[in-house]
């Protein structure tokens, strides 16, 4: 998975937003209250193609003026990885042509993940705090395979042809993850917003497994 591409966008967002919320200070900062936390949902979508939607809740508490502790929830539409699908594709077009009828794979990994961690707020004024920081947690997947005049023949297919980068004993599993997150929070008034990066690996898997997504999201400072 190519991951330096999406990090070009950041800076730019982090800088669109630091200039028009200092645009709209007449107070200065020192007007505005010190923040200790927030709550938000956010909205995104994975980098891995095709793109796909991705929604999280993260609770912050600041554990510092500088530094931020962080729990996230996130549901992932399909994580599933490129190679398993092509991996789908291939074994469906090997059973075509073995029994003579057209068999196709339609393959989904719904992901969940919860992870907490810290942020490093970077100085900048106490309406934009760019951030840096790192967490772990655990991913959990929920394999489904189908094909569209069987049905669900997920059972089937890994139990008989055994596809897949995770180390399936039914048709979920659960493994432990690790995340950098890079972003902004914007603080206007008692509004939180976040605009921001993750990007995320299992371990224990068959082979590599990671994806990263942007989000955008907005909620409550407290």
């Amino acid at each position: 998975m190519q991951v330096a591409k999406p990090l070009v966008f950041v800076p730019a967002l982090v800088l669109a937003f630091s200039t028009s919320a200092l645009c709209q200070q007449p107070g200065g900062a020192s007007a505005i209250p010190e923040q200790r936390g927030y709550v938000a949902a956010s909205v995104g979508v994975e980098f891995e193609p095709p793109t796909r939607p991705v929604f999280s809740v993260e609770y912050g508490d600041n554990l510092h003026p500088d530094v931020q502790a962080y729990a996230n929830f996130s549901y992932f539409e399909n994580v599933m990885t490129r190679s398993l699908q092509d991996d789908l594709t291939a074994t469906a077009q090997t059973l075509s042509s073995l029994t003579g009828r057209r068999i196709e794979f339609v393959g989904r990994d719904r992901g969940l993940v919860f992870a907490a961690g810290a942020k490093y707020l970077i100085p900048a004024s106490e309406t934009i705090r760019p951030y840096a920081g790192a967490g772990a947690g655990v991913l959990n997947i929920r394999r489904s395979i189908r094909e569209p005049r069987l049905g669900d023949v997920t059972k089937a297919v890994l139990g008989d042809y055994g596809l897949g980068e995770v180390e399936f004993t039914g048709v979920s599993s659960t493994r432990p993850m690790a995340e950098a997150v890079l972003g902004v929070g914007v603080v206007a008034g008692e509004t939180y917003i976040d605009i921001g990066y993750r990007y995320r690996r299992a371990f224990h898997m068959n082979e590599r497994f990671e994806f990263s997504h942007f989000s955008a999201g907005i909620g409550l400072k407290f």
